[in-house]
Formats: structure tokens, C-alpha cells, sequence
């Protein structure tokens, strides 16, 4: 299935070449849930802090995605 993504701040070296910040790239998904696209990404679960799906937070990473979701992740903020 087909999603979406938005990756931000250090996570966004994960993105595909030329994706400008802020622009949702797409992702063709190996499984089905939140994780299975972390895990496809080579994102560690540890650094996916923040992650809302089409506008909605979420906490469980089992959490099953659809066809032409938007996925955001944020990684933890840091900072002194």
C-alpha cells in the first residue's frame, strides 16, 4: 500500500534525495503497520518520538496504517 510521509529535524536524512523540507514524500509499504514503515525507513523505533497519522497523534507503534495515509514523525527534541 501506498502512504505518505513527513519526516522532520535529524530524521529527515532519511527522506529521499531532493525532498524539500516540510514536503511529504510517498512509500510504497512492505507490511501494514506504523513500525513496518519505521522499520522500512531504517528509522530506529527510539528516534520516531513523535508520529501522528493524518493529523492524529498516536502511541502504539502496531498501529495499522490505510492506503494515502499521512504519516509525520518527529524525532525527541533536544536542546540544553
Amino acid at each position: 500500500m501506498r502512504v505518505s510521509v513527513k519526516l522532520y529535524a535529524t530524521l529527515r536524512r532519511f527522506a529521499p534525495l531532493g525532498t524539500a523540507i516540510g514536503d511529504a514524500f510517498d512509500v510504497q509499504l512492505e507490511g501494514s503497520t506504523v513500525s513496518d514503515l519505521i522499520q522500512q525507513l531504517k528509522i530506529k523505533i527510539e528516534s520516531a518520538k513523535i508520529i501522528m497519522i493524518n493529523g492524529i497523534r498516536i502511541l502504539d507503534l502496531h498501529t495499522r496504517l490505510n492506503e494515502d495515509d499521512l504519516v509525520v514523525i518527529f524525532p525527541p527534541v533536544g536542546g540544553g
